[in-house]
C-alpha cells in the first residue's frame, strides 16, 4: 500500500492519548505509542513505585533534569547542523565534553531530524523527525532518534543522555551492597540497560523506515563529572531485538487487558 507522506506530515507528529505520547505514522493500526511510553508502561510495579516515591521526595528535580536534557539535545542538534551553540553557565559542565565526541562523526545523516533529502518524508510539518517500526503482529512503536552518522566509516546510531552521575555498563558486584558508591553505580547500570532497549527500538525502526541498517551504536552520556561513550556492536544490537519484541508484546497485552476491564464500556 502506497503512503501519502505529504498528507501524513500535515498531521501533528506527536499526540497524547490517555496521557501518553504517541506518534502519527503510516500504519493502518493508527497512532503508535512512543518508545518511552512503552518502556514506562512495561516497567515493573516496584520500579514505578520507586520512581513515584523519589519524585515526591525530590520535588522539581525531575522537571529540572528534563529541561536540562532538552537543552543539551538542542545544543547537540545545532552543533551537528553548524548552527550557533550558546550554553549558559549552569549547563556548561554538561556540554563541555560533547563537541570533541561529536567531531568524531565524519558525516551526519540525522540530528533530531533528517538531514538528507531522501529522508525528509520522516519529518513532519511541526518540525519533528521520527521513525516507526512494527513486529510481525503489526504491533507498532515510533520514536525520534538523536543522532545517525558515520564514525570510522561505520553507520552509527547514537543516543544522548544527560545525567548528574555517570552510567555504568557493569553491575556493581565488587562494591559493598547498599553503600553510596554501590547505589550510584547500580543507578547508572539500570539507566544503561534502559537505553539499550531504546537503541534496539530505534535500530529496528530505522531499518523499517529509512531502509538502512546501522553498523554499530553508541550511548553518549553527558555528566558534570565526565562525558562517557559506550560503544554497542552490531552483533549485540541483534541480540537485543527479541527482548524488544517481548516488551512491545507485553505493552499491547496490557492495553488489551485495560480495554477488557474498562468499567465505562457497555
Amino acid at each position: 500500500m502506497s503512503v501519502d507522506y505529504a498528507e501524513l506530515n500535515q498531521l501533528p507528529s506527536r499526540i497524547t492519548i490517555n496521557g501518553k505520547r504517541h506518534y502519527n505514522t503510516p500504519f493502518y493500526t493508527g497512532p503508535a505509542p512512543s518508545v518511552t511510553t512503552i518502556l514506562s508502561e512495561t516497567a515493573s510495579e516496584a520500579n514505578k513505585k520507586k520512581l513515584e516515591m523519589w519524585s515526591k521526595n525530590n520535588p522539581g528535580v525531575k522537571e529540572a533534569a528534563a529541561e536540562r536534557g532538552t537543552f543539551i539535545h538542542s545544543c547537540m542538534e545545532n552543533y551537528c547542523k553548524g548552527a550557533p551553540v550558546e550554553v549558559p553557565e549552569d549547563y556548561q559542565p554538561y556540554w563541555q565534553g560533547m563537541p570533541k565526541i561529536l567531531d568524531q562523526f565524519e558525516e551526519i545523516l540525522w540530528a533530531e531530524t533528517p538531514l538528507l533529502e531522501k529522508h525528509q518524508f520522516a519529518l513532519s510539518e511541526d518540525g519533528v523527525g521520527r521513525v516507526w517500526g512494527k513486529d510481525h503482529e503489526d504491533r507498532a512503536w515510533a520514536g525520534s532518534p538523536d543522532l545517525i552518522g558515520v564514525v570510522n566509516n561505520k553507520l552509527t546510531l547514537a543516543d544522548l543522555k544527560t545525567s548528574v552521575k555517570p552510567y555504568s555498563r557493569n553491575w556493581p558486584k565488587d562494591l559493598e551492597k547498599g553503600s553510596p558508591e554501590w547505589r550510584d553505580l547500580l543507578g547508572g547500570h539500570m539507566k544503561f540497560k534502559k537505553t539499550l532497549k531504546q537503541l534496539a527500538a530505534y535500530d529496528l525502526a530505522i531499518e523499517q523506515t529509512l531502509g538502512m541498517k546501522v553498523q554499530q551504536a553508541a550511548i553518549l552520556v553527558s555528566t558534570p563529572i565526565r562525558t562517557q561513550i559506550f560503544k554497542i556492536s552490531r552483533k549485540f544490537l541483534d541480540s537485543l531485538r527479541e527482548d524488544w519484541f517481548k516488551i512491545v508484546k507485553e505493552y499491547y497485552q496490557q492495553i488489551e487487558n485495560q480495554v477488557m476491564h474498562d468499567p465505562d464500556l457497555i
